[in-house]
């Protein structure tokens, strides 16, 4: 954490590897059989996130929506600094789909929101330990926990691509969670005595803005249009 060129140098590499390198490597190959290493990925993914948010809750008594100031406390560090790292991980994601050649998963959505979480949990572990920020981990958490038992389910067996009910609900479960973290970056915000950094908050929730139209606009086009035009007049 003491430069910042490790993570950039993360983030170089999983921007050209799934934009540019992946795509040209596995371009006359066939798609790699990686499935049974995807299961298991997911089950990780499960274990940890749950172990960060029940981490989490443990220190949830403290935290107050309308104001939690940065915590530099030993905890609240190993707590971040596991939630940075997790996102780290999170980045395996976009390179099982290259090697998978699932390339209509690989959407501008899906990389921006890989590399911004990457990018503010380095910033925040860095600088602004804790407090306001608490409130965008743990919903984030609790999603992904939904989200990779989906993942399981689907790389256990893929019937429940269609068997599973609630595939388009874990999108309206994103949006719900960006709604709900720009409520809690708008508090601190507009309580004049709240010390956690104003200027912070403004980058937060103008991301967060990006994030809910970003997401909404994945939801309508990949849920709402394809059901409107299979209904027929």
């Amino acid at each position: 954490m003491q430069s910042p060129l490790p993570i950039v140098a993360i983030l170089v590499f999983y921007i050209s590897f799934v934009l540019k390198v992946g795509p040209v490597l596995m371009k006359n190959r066939a798609p790699m059989k990686v499935d049974r290493i995807v299961m298991g990925y997911n089950v990780l993914q499960i274990f940890l996130n749950v172990a960060i948010f029940v981490l989490g809750l443990r220190i949830f008594p403290k935290m107050n929506i309308m104001c939690s100031p940065v915590d530099n406390t030993s905890n609240m560090l190993y707590l971040q600094y596991a939630y940075f790292l997790l996102k780290i991980l999170d980045l395996a994601d976009t390179i099982f789909f290259v090697l998978r050649k699932k390339s209509n998963q690989v959407t501008f959505l899906h990389i921006y929101h890989h590399f911004l979480m990457v990018s503010f949990t380095w910033v925040t572990t860095k600088f602004y330990v804790g407090g306001q920020v608490y409130f965008l981990g743990m919903p984030n958490l609790l999603v992904h926990i939904v989200m990779y038992f989906y993942y399981f389910l689907t790389s256990w067996d893929p019937v429940y691509k269609k068997s599973v009910w609630w595939k388009k609900h874990l999108t309206q479960m994103q949006i719900v969670q960006h709604c709900f973290i720009f409520v809690a970056f708008l508090m601190p915000l507009l309580n004049p005595s709240c010390t956690y950094p104003k200027f912070l908050l403004g980058v937060y929730l103008t991301q967060t803005i990006v994030m809910i139209v970003l997401f909404s606009d994945f939801y309508v086009k990949t849920y709402v249009k394809k059901n409107t035009k299979s209904i027929p007049f």
